[in-house]
């Protein structure tokens, strides 16, 4: 385990005796305290959930560090951990394109909707064919018939929150993908 960016070693391993004065056990629970924390950022559907996680873990070295007394560090953990959520929801989702960054067609560009299918045919062959699949089926189907089909990919991976944060990042990859392609060919 290495201290967090921003950290002192000292002020880490002063949080590791915090936790339990024997090194195993201190590296134990905190592993065990990120899985719970990392996990608690994926079900609120947090796509950053390891830098929130690290956020978190700056916070509560901070406050172990001013002395401030507590009985339970999960506890803490997951206060702490609320808090940055309420945080980070108030801060908006994503950064706005640019205009230089967003691809537009030109009014007389009749072929920009093929070259779209074109970039898209081929973002989605990059992809691994668990992802391709995943993505395609996600997106696919309209009403009850989608529902019911989320409702199976859920059950397949683990959770309804597991399932969205994944298709998520699938088409952030993607997107940026036919983006990039786009760009290139209006070079």
């Amino acid at each position: 385990m290495l201290p967090q960016p921003g950290l002192t070693r000292e002020a880490f391993e002063r949080f590791l005796r915090w936790l339990s004065a024997n090194p195993d056990d201190a590296a134990k629970k905190y592993e065990e305290i990120r899985r719970k924390i990392v996990r608690y950022f994926i079900w609120k559907a947090c796509v950053e959930s390891d830098q929130l996680f690290d956020k978190t873990v700056d916070r509560v070295i901070r406050i172990v560090e001013r002395g401030d007394e507590y009985s339970s560090p999960v506890a803490l953990f997951y206060g702490v951990a609320r808090r940055i959520w309420l945080e980070t929801t108030k801060e908006p989702r994503l950064d706005p394109l640019s205009q230089e960054e967003m691809p537009s067609p030109q009014p007389d560009d009749s072929n920009f909707h093929e070259q779209s299918l074109r970039c898209l045919e081929t973002c989605l062959a990059k992809l691994s064919e668990s992802n391709r699949n995943l993505v395609t089926v996600y997106y696919a189907g309209q009403g009850h018939e989608k529902i019911e089909t989320r409702k199976k990919l859920a059950a397949e991976h683990g959770g309804g929150s597991a399932l969205r944060l994944k298709a998520f990042r699938i088409r952030a990859k993607l997107s940026n993908c036919v983006t990039d392609c786009l760009k290139r060919a209006v070079n």
